[in-house]
């Protein structure tokens, strides 16, 4: 159990460093780890509310797309248009990195 716990904190804090770098490339007020994480765990748990309540996966996606913006801006300090802005930097940032550690992973694995 303790290890799903830590392998779960372990997730969050990784997804939150592309929310702290992005908050900090658009000049965000707040753009230390802890409102990051705050941001992204409001993030996780206004996506799975929104799973449980709406079927429709296109609405889900309209509407996780503008209050993930509002959760971003509100947390981090900054405008709507800033926080949909966030929201796609951290997601840039962390697809590279997906990509680039996946590869390096994938090298390590064959290697052994």
């Amino acid at each position: 159990m303790s290890a799903i716990v830590l392998s779960l904190a372990v997730a969050i804090a990784l997804a939150t460093l592309p929310v702290m770098f992005a908050a900090r490339i658009v000049g965000a007020e707040r753009t230390a780890f802890g409102s990051a994480f705050l941001a992204v765990v409001l993030q996780l748990v206004l996506s799975a509310i929104l799973k449980v309540l709406m079927p429709n996966e296109a609405a889900v996606l309209v509407v996780g797309v503008i209050a993930g913006s509002a959760i971003y801006a509100y947390v981090l300090g900054t405008s709507l248009l800033k926080g949909f802005v966030i929201s796609v930097i951290a997601l840039v940032i962390a697809f590279v990195a997906i990509l680039l550690l996946g590869g390096s992973l994938a090298l390590l694995a064959s290697a052994a």
